[in-house]
């Protein structure tokens, strides 16, 4: 009898270890939707690079609260400054917003306390500079009044629904990115940009 509840129980602890585990599975698999009118949709995930995503608008929306956004293609949610898609469509729409052939861009810098929008064309080339930025060697540094002008560069879906930023800094008479990672003494390191780049923004802003 003994030797059966030594053998019993280390498998109902097994198993007990077993459904936690698959508990937390799920919870991490489905803690980014939202169920709405009896309807499941998924968080719209973009691409893990220096731009930062969201929804493009200048609607104020109330938080906590879902707000159905409007549009001829796709069924999407905002909420809390996130976008949910229809679990049905999540495939197709993630597809279609992680693809750059989708998007125009642009660079926006302030003058005279105007901010200017101005298309920029970029190449491939130069876009995978970009998305691969955080990848360079880190070696030049530089303190924030060293800065003499910022720059926007923006990616804004042709749908008008999503709109990517990131920013750069002119130092020394070239643009470059801020790491945000800083010396023992205060200082940031920064990665400049291809002369290509470089020469476009300011053929841009001149």
């Amino acid at each position: 009898m003994k030797k059966i509840m030594k053998i019993i129980i280390p498998l109902i602890l097994i198993v007990f270890l077993l459904t936690i585990s698959i508990l937390i599975t799920d919870n991490n698999k489905y803690k980014d939707t939202i169920t709405y009118k009896g309807k499941t949709y998924e968080l719209l995930e973009h691409n893990m690079d220096i731009f930062t995503y969201f929804y493009n608008s200048n609607t104020y929306l109330e938080e906590d609260k879902i707000h159905k956004v409007s549009h001829n293609k796709w069924d999407i949610l905002y909420f809390n400054g996130d976008l949910f898609v229809l679990d049905k469509q999540v495939k197709k729409t993630t597809k279609y917003y992680q693809d750059d052939k989708n998007y125009n861009w642009f660079i926006t810098y302030e003058r005279d306390d105007l901010l200017i929008e101005k298309e920029i064309d970029l190449t491939k080339k130069e876009l995978d500079y970009l998305y691969n930025i955080e990848s360079i060697k880190k070696e030049q540094t530089m303190t924030f009044d060293d800065i003499k002008q910022f720059v926007d560069i923006e990616k804004v879906s042709k749908d008008n629904l999503i709109k990517g930023r990131t920013n750069f800094v002119n130092y020394q008479d070239s643009f470059y990115w801020k790491t945000e990672i800083m010396t023992d003494d205060d200082r940031e390191y920064i990665i400049k940009l291809p002369e290509s780049i470089n020469n476009k923004i300011f053929s841009l802003i001149d």
